[in-house]
């Protein structure tokens, strides 16, 4: 019985060790404020792969971060310069079931290939007016249908 009950206290210690360090993860790499995004980082299944996280805007890049995680890099650094948004659409199938209505999903492309980012619609204006801010004959947005 003693032994089952430091496994749980173990196990409860841990895990709030992990909440406290990704607590203080954020509080250090959004300083200068960060947007709430997530990102799809797989698409082996139709509308599944999704991993919350949050973006930080640096001058010209877009450093998105995975919520859970302790790694202080980010997953995703994406220039402006070359980035370009192919497709904005409304969550479907699986992930009308993850994601608010108020949530959009934009495709963007880069020359590192394709990521799918999903925010709220005012984080959609924030993120395009900092595409629109890119030095001039960038081109930064090409929707489709």
């Amino acid at each position: 019985m003693l032994k089952a009950l430091l496994v749980v206290a173990a196990l409860a210690a841990s895990v709030a060790v992990f909440l406290v360090l990704t607590y203080v993860r954020r509080s250090i790499l959004s300083r200068s404020g960060s947007v709430a995004m997530a990102a799809r980082l797989s698409r082996h299944m139709e509308g599944r792969g999704w991993a919350p996280g949050f973006a930080v805007y640096e001058s010209g890049t877009l450093r998105w971060y995975r919520m859970f995680s302790l790694a202080f890099g980010p997953r995703y650094a994406l220039s402006r310069d070359d980035l370009q948004v192919s497709e904005r659409r409304t969550p479907a199938g699986p992930e009308a079931q993850i994601f608010p209505p108020e949530v959009a999903i934009l495709r963007c492309k880069n020359t590192a290939g394709e990521v799918e980012l999903a925010m709220t619609t005012s984080a959609v204006t924030g993120f395009l007016s900092w595409l629109e801010a890119a030095p001039p004959g960038a081109a930064f947005y090409s929707e489709r249908g």
